[in-house]
Order: structure tokens, then sequence, then C-alpha cells
């Protein structure tokens, strides 16, 4: 019997004293869970997987998304528990200017709310220093369980400890290690977002970056196993660091986090019937796995693969107002005129119109929301081919 619960997860007090909170769910099959609590402590537990949106709060297509993951799951046979938090963020959902959230940044400190996920190597350093000889037997023969185990809870009390620091922490600092706290169990963790005006795409680390294909989502971008903030990052990386390190000491740890940063489209906007289709993409995803049963499939789309350091940003060379000629998702050629930037102060010559071009060729996956742009704006980001 598949269960869904709801918990209301207090994040802060405002400034009269109101709790500020944040659904969670947890959908789980309740015969499976029992089961599994049933059984020996050695053997491994039933798998977790921790889905997120709207850290960036203008981003909110993840939310549908999950919206309807939840009518699906509850109707699929789950080989896992699932946690699912909707709306994570409510500080930048309450940042407005003017008809537009500015929920990227913390408006006080201009600190990004995905860039403050916790992640210290010497963390795991301290942690391998301290395995005695019985668990290093263990896992060389064969049995990881009680070494994740240990990890895990070795990883959630240093977030513990980060948030009871006598000095304090931001507020980016606060709402980013309360949610790794809960996604910190987790074997598998999305974290769902949107650009500004963006085609689908998903950040998947190399290693994982075959796996990433069950997505069904057109364009993937390739991203080194490195921590640079935010949550996919400060999942994945200290598994690979932990195995690096008992390699050191010929040890094998097969066991890794998966987890990928899925882009849904454009920001201050949501499709109820687009999240049908991308809530199949990460179900094709869970089934392949073996996390569900009984979801029917998708019919599998061209993928294209692009290595992080491909992926460029053109930045403007005019200041005016810019004409988009292609839109995210558009195949571009080298040379192509993608846009054009009209200068007011230029309506008398010859200069009033300056072509913006492709330096390469590649995928747009997104450009710049606005029609003003300055010297130095983002115009677009390219999933450059070759």
């Amino acid at each position: 019997m598949v269960v869904v619960e709801k918990d209301l997860v207090t994040l802060n007090q405002d400034i009269a004293g109101q709790e500020i909170g944040i659904p969670v769910y947890r959908i789980f099959d309740k015969s499976i869970v029992n089961k599994a609590k049933a059984a020996e402590s050695g053997n491994k537990p039933i798998p977790k997987v921790y889905i997120q949106s709207a850290v960036h709060a203008a981003e909110m297509q993840g939310s549908a998304v999950i919206f309807r993951l939840i009518e699906q799951l509850k109707k699929l046979t789950l080989f896992a528990e699932f946690t699912l938090v909707p709306n994570c963020n409510p500080f930048g959902r309450t940042q407005r200017a003017g008809e537009y959230l500015q929920g990227r940044y913390d408006a006080t400190t201009g600190n990004n709310w995905n860039r403050f996920y916790h992640y210290d190597e010497k963390d795991v350093v301290s942690f391998v220093g301290s395995l005695e000889q019985a668990q290093i037997d263990l896992i060389k023969s064969g049995s990881e369980t009680k070494l994740v185990r240990s990890f895990k809870t070795f990883l959630k009390q240093k977030l513990g400890s980060k948030l009871d620091k006598d000095w304090g922490v931001n507020t980016a600092q606060f709402l980013n290690t309360t949610l790794q706290e809960i996604a910190v169990d987790a074997d598998i963790v999305l974290d769902l977002h949107t650009g500004p005006s963006s085609t689908r795409h998903i950040y998947s680390p190399e290693f994982l970056a075959e796996q990433a294909t069950a997505f069904n989502i057109e364009n993937i971008i390739s991203i080194p196993p490195k921590f640079a903030g935010a949550l996919d990052e400060a999942s994945f990386t200290p598994w690979v660091h932990l195995t690096e390190l008992l390699a050191d000491r010929d040890i094998e740890l097969k066991y890794k986090v998966s987890a990928f940063t899925i882009e849904l489209g454009s920001q201050e906007n949501i499709c109820l019937t687009q999240a049908l289709s991308d809530s199949a993409g990460i179900l094709n995803y869970l089934q392949q796995h073996h996390l569900v049963e009984g979801f029917v499939g998708v019919e599998p789309v061209d993928i294209t693969t692009t290595l992080l350091k491909n992926y460029k940003t053109l930045f403007s060379k005019h200041a005016g107002m810019v004409e988009y000629l292609v839109k995210a998702g558009d195949k571009v050629a080298k040379g192509q005129v993608i846009a054009r930037v009209l200068n007011s102060l230029e309506f008398d010559t010859k200069h009033a119109i300056v072509d913006v071009k492709a330096p390469d060729s590649g995928t747009v996956i997104l450009h710049y929301p606005s029609a003003a742009v300055q010297v130095g704006t983002q115009l677009f980001k390219i999933a450059v081919h070759g």
C-alpha cells in the first residue's frame, strides 16, 4: 500500500515570530518499508530518493513536476522511499521587484540561494582516518552497507555542527544546510531548476552521463566531480572523494550517490501539461534503476552530451535593445546572426543596428530574459558541438 505523508518543516521565523516553513512529502510502500526494517541490520536498506524544486524561487516548473510525480507515484509499485520538497525556498518567494520574483539571490546579502550547500574535503579525510581495521576488513570482504551508513551519519553530524556554530550562519547557508540535512540519506538526489529563457537540459557528473540519458532530456551538460556550492555537487562529491581515498588504501568502494540538476525550461512559468512529460523522464530514470515498477516508459529523444568546458557563454559587446533571432533549443552555425542590438544614440547612422554572430556551432541552451542589455551581459549560453 502506497502511503503519502506530509510534514511542515520550520525553516525560520518572521520578525513577528510567525513560523516560516515548507511542505515535505514522503511517499513509500508501507509493506516494503516494514520488510526492510524487519530485516537484519547488515542487509542493504531500502533505497531513498530526494527531489526538491524552486530553491531559486522564480523557477517554478519543478514544483509542477513534483505535483505530477506525487500523482503518478501513488499508482506505481515503489521499491524506494521518496522525499519531495516542492517549494524549498520560502524566503525567495517574498522577494519581488514590481511584477517579478527576485528569487535567485538573497535580497539582503546578494547571496545565491543555490551556492551555500556544505562540503569540506577535510571531513572525508578525517572519516577515513578514523576507520578501524575491522571496518576495513568488512569492506574488503565486499560488505559496504555499514560503511555507507556510517559515512551518511558522519555527514549528517557535520551538517548539524555547521548550523550550531557559535557565530551562526547566513540565511542562504541556513536554508541550504537544512535542506541538505534532509537529502543526505538519499541515494539519488534531484534538484529541479529552470533558466531565464531556457530549453530543457540536465547537469550530470561525468561518471553518470550515460545514466543521465534515461531522463530523456535532449541536452546533457557533463560536469567534473568537483564542488562549486550546488546541491548535486554537495551530494556526490563526498562519495567520489571517499572512493579515491579508500582506493589509495587498496579498498574498492562501489557505492556512490547519484545526483543531478535538471533544468526544466524558463522561469516565472509553469505548464502542467509539460510537467507530465517532465515527470515521465524522471520516472523513466527511476524505473531503469528498479526503484519503481508499472511506468509505461517514454518515447526516446535524440540526446547530445556536452562537456562543461564546451558550454560557452556569449557576452554582449554592445549596449542597447536586443532582438533575439534564435530561441532556446535551436541549433546554430558558426557565423550565423543570432541577435541584433539596436542603439538609440545611432538611429540616424548606419551603426544603429549591430549583428551578433555565433562564435561557434552548437545548441542554444538559454538566453538573457530581457531586451535591454549592457556591455558584458550574458546574452546566450551555447553547448558547442565538436
